[in-house]
């Protein structure tokens, strides 16, 4: 009786996760469906800096949510722009990314 009640158990368990993957995969494969049916595009435009900016907030200002993290974008407009640490002055003009569901020609 005592591994009748452990296999129901252990069989319990195993349905249990088995349903959390399977709802995890169909929730992922949502998203990515989604993500089909409205592309984003992405473009560059140039900013003239100002007094005061600094690169996190012009992050601030511009990332999108394509980008995992303010870090990452940062990295980007530094790699874009050949920058060292937070070299950036007023009056210098960054090349900056970002994403649009809009098409443009």
């Amino acid at each position: 009786m005592r591994y009748r009640n452990i296999a129901v158990l252990v069989l319990t368990a195993l349905i249990i996760l088995c349903g959390v993957l399977l709802g995890s995969s169909i929730m992922a494969s949502g998203r990515s469906t989604a993500s089909k049916d409205h592309p984003s595009y992405k473009y560059y435009t140039s900013i003239q800096i100002e007094k005061g900016d600094t690169l996190w907030s012009i992050a601030d200002t511009y990332m999108t949510s394509e980008y995992d993290s303010i870090q990452d974008y940062i990295r980007e407009i530094k790699e874009l722009n050949h920058l060292g640490p937070d070299d950036i002055h007023a009056g210098q003009y960054l090349t900056i990314p970002y994403y649009s569901g809009e098409f443009l020609e």
